[in-house]
């Protein structure tokens, strides 16, 4: 695949604007900030700090939730770093095949957070690994192929993994640094809040 033009900033604004109102999970560091950056603090958001390789683990558990019931999707961001710290996830989302799951992998073959250096993603075939697991996915690196990919999912049944080819940009934004306790609690009450309670 072609290099692309896409920015993770762009990425993080597509995927908010298309999914303003379900649960996102949001990988930690450089990606975090940059989805403050474009959308302020928001209810919905589980911004998870100092768990890499985490987050596809926590979005299947919410995706498998009583609450999940309540949304069209259960969006987690990850990198693809983060995703190669937690590959065995794939298998488990593979097994349990949650419906609602979302899973966006930013793509940029390095660990941001970590001062870029290279992953190894570039020499994997995510979309093959993620299919051999019994999870669809999508490739793209366009804008109009993600917007299209994004609308597309929320009316088919996943779990969906959407690798979205990104360049090496990153915005600066200040450090985000609160309890993770705190964040936790914050979506678990919008998780319990007046939607699922309708």
């Amino acid at each position: 695949m072609t290099a692309s033009k896409l920015t993770r900033f762009e990425a993080l604004q597509a995927i908010a604007t298309e999914y303003p109102s379900e649960p996102l999970v949001i990988a930690l560091g450089t990606m975090v900030r940059e989805m403050l950056l474009s959308t302020g603090r928001q209810e919905n958001h589980l911004y998870v700090l100092d768990s890499m390789g985490l987050p596809p683990a926590i979005g299947l558990g919410v995706a498998l939730s009583p609450a999940a019931r309540h949304h069209d999707k259960v969006v987690t961001i990850e990198g693809d770093g983060g995703l190669l710290m937690g590959f065995s996830t794939l298998a488990t989302i593979g097994l349990l095949k949650p419906e609602k799951l979302l899973l966006i992998v930013l793509d940029n073959g390095a660990y941001a957070a970590t001062g870029m250096q290279r992953t190894a993603a570039p020499a994997l075939d995510l979309r093959g690994v993620a299919t051999a697991c019994g999870i669809d996915a999508y490739d793209v690196a366009t804008m109009d192929d993600l917007q299209a990919v994004l609308r597309g999912s929320r009316s088919v049944p996943g779990p969906t993994l959407l690798r979205v080819v990104i360049g090496p940009e990153n915005r600066q934004a200040p450090y985000f640094l609160p309890d993770p306790v705190e964040l936790t609690l914050s979506f678990q009450r919008y998780l319990a809040g007046p939607v699922a309670a309708a």
